[in-house]
C-alpha cells in the first residue's frame, strides 16, 4: 500500500473512504465511481438509528495518477456525497512490557468467590497490597464472582484488535464460534461474505483467520476471558464467555480506515453486544463515528498513552462521546493515574488498572504489559459481565451500570468523569 502523508495524519494514495446521501444503492454507487474513474473495494450500509437509513459509506479506489487530496476536494463538493475523507493509515502504540514476581496468596475473605487460577500478580481483580500495591486498589473481582461468573452462552464480546490466539489453552472454550459455518470446507456456509469465520474475522486482509501473531489482542482477550478455575495461568473477569476475535491489524500493528469499518460492521452485523477497542489516535473520522454509533453495541475504548489532556487535544475514538461508548483511562497498583494514561475530567468516562497486567499471550504463553489497552479489556470484561447477568440491558443501560458502580476516588475528578475507577461488584449491584 503506498502512502501518503497530510498535515494531520498518513493515508493510503489513491484511496478514499466516501459517504454517500441516502437513496444510494449499488447501480447508484456504480454510477458514482464511474463518475471519477474509480473502483469500489468495499460497501459499508451501517444504517441505524443515529444515521439515515439508506446512508451507504464506500472504500473505493482511485486511477493511477490522480491526485487523492485533489480529489477528495473534489468529491466532497458533490451533491451525492455527504462527506469524503482519506483511508487513514494507523499504528498500534507499544504497549510496556514488565516482569512482576508472583506474591504470596491471601486467604479468601468471606462473602467472595476465589478460582484456583487467580494469579496473586491479577492485582487488578484482587489487591490485597501484593508487590508494594494498596489494599483494595482494584475492581473488587472476588466479591462480584460471588454474585455472577459469566455464561457460556452470554453475550457476544468483540475483541477489535490484533486477532487472538484461539489455540491458547486458556482462551479457547472462551471463544465465539460462528454457529453457521463448517471449519476448513473452504465455503462462506452462512454468507456473511466471508469463508471459514469460524472463531471470527481478519479484517486487515478479509480473511476468516483472525489469529494474533502480534500479541496485544490476546492478552486483552485474557483480560476479559481467560477461562475461570481451570488450575491454569489466569482468569479474566468472566470466567465463561463468548469472545468474537476481530483482527484489523496485521502482525506488525498496522491498519487502516477500511480495514477498522470492515472490522466494526462484522462485528456489529453478527450480533456483538460489547466490543473492546485498546486503540486510537490519529484524526477525527465521520465514517468511523458513524459506524461505532450505528452499532447498537456498547463500545470500550482506550484513552491513549501519551499523557496528555484529552479535553484539551481528543484522541479518537475514545473521542466521539456517543451514547453507546465509554473512554478508559489506567489506574496503578496503588490507586494513582498511570504515568502514560491520557485523561480528560469531561471526556474520559473511567479508569481501570492498566499497569504490570498479567495475561496470555501467544504460543501459550503469559506476561505482564501496561498502557491503557489492558485498563479497556478490564472494562470490556465488566461490560460483559453485567451483560451475561443481566441480558435485558441495552447499551445505555449497560453503561449506566458501570458509571453508577464506579468507585469515585479522590484526587481523580480532575482526571476522569466523576472520579470514577471501575468497581465490577459495584456494577452488578447498580
Amino acid at each position: 500500500m503506498q502512502t501518503q502523508t497530510s498535515p494531520s495524519r498518513p493515508f493510503a494514495a489513491g484511496e478514499a473512504i466516501v459517504a454517500l446521501r441516502g437513496g444510494s444503492r449499488p447501480a447508484g454507487d456504480n454510477s458514482f465511481a464511474e463518475k471519477y474513474g474509480c473502483s469500489i473495494q468495499d460497501c459499508f450500509e451501517m444504517g441505524g438509528p443515529n444515521l439515515q437509513s439508506e446512508q451507504r459509506i464506500l472504500h473505493i479506489k482511485m486511477p493511477e495518477g490522480m491526485n487523492t487530496e485533489k480529489a477528495l476536494a473534489e468529491m466532497s463538493k458533490d451533491p451525492n456525497v455527504l462527506y469524503a475523507e482519506p483511508n487513514y493509515i494507523y499504528q498500534l502504540d507499544p504497549d510496556i512490557a514488565t516482569d512482576t514476581p508472583p506474591a504470596q496468596t491471601t486467604p479468601p475473605s468471606p462473602g467472595t468467590l476465589i478460582p484456583n487460577d487467580l494469579d496473586s500478580r491479577l492485582w487488578g481483580m484482587n489487591n490485597t497490597g501484593q508487590n508494594g500495591g494498596t489494599a483494595n486498589a482494584d475492581i473488587n473481582a472476588p466479591e462480584a464472582w460471588a454474585i455472577h461468573t459469566g455464561r457460556a452462552d452470554g453475550p457476544i464480546i468483540a475483541v477489535i484488535d490484533t486477532g487472538i490466539d484461539y489455540r491458547h489453552p486458556d482462551l479457547a472454550k472462551n471463544l465465539w464460534v460462528n454457529p453457521g459455518e463448517i471449519a476448513g470446507n473452504g465455503k462462506d456456509d452462512d454468507g456473511n461474505g466471508v469463508i471459514d469465520d469460524v472463531f471470527g474475522y481478519n479484517a486487515f486482509d478479509n480473511s476468516g483467520d483472525p489469529l494474533d501473531g502480534n500479541g496485544h489482542g490476546t492478552h486483552c482477550a485474557g483480560t476479559i476471558g481467560a477461562v475461570g478455575n481451570n488450575n491454569l495461568g489466569v482468569v479474566g473477569v468472566n470466567h465463561q464467555a463468548q469472545m468474537m476475535a476481530v483482527k484489523i491489524f496485521n502482525d506488525k500493528g498496522e491498519t487502516n480506515s477500511a480495514a477498522i469499518l470492515r472490522g466494526i460492521e462484522y462485528a456489529t452485523k453478527n450480533g456483538a453486544t460489547i466490543t473492546s477497542n485498546s486503540w486510537g489516535g490519529g484524526p477525527y473520522s465521520q465514517a468511523q463515528r458513524d459506524a461505532f454509533a450505528a452499532s447498537p453495541a456498547l463500545h470500550i475504548m482506550a484513552a491513549g498513552n501519551n499523557g496528555g489532556d484529552n479535553d484539551k487535544k481528543p484522541n479518537y475514538p475514545s473521542n466521539y462521546e456517543l451514547d453507546n461508548s465509554l473512554a478508559v483511562a489506567a489506574s496503578d497498583r496503588r490507586d494513582k493515574k498511570a504515568s502514560f494514561s491520557q485523561f480528560g475530567k469531561t471526556t474520559v468516562d473511567l479508569a481501570a488498572p492498566g499497569v504490570d497486567i498479567y495475561s496470555t499471550l501467544p504460543n501459550n504463553r503469559y506476561g505482564s504489559l501496561s498502557g491503557t489497552s489492558m485498563a479497556t479489556p478490564h472494562v470490556a470484561g465488566a461490560a460483559g459481565l453485567v451483560a451475561s447477568a443481566f441480558p435485558e440491558l441495552d447499551a445505555a443501560a449497560i453503561k449506566a451500570k458501570l458509571l453508577e458502580g464506579a468507585d469515585k476516588l479522590k484526587g481523580w475528578e480532575s482526571f476522569v468523569v466523576d472520579g470514577n475507577r471501575l468497581n465490577l461488584e459495584g456494577a452488578l449491584k447498580a
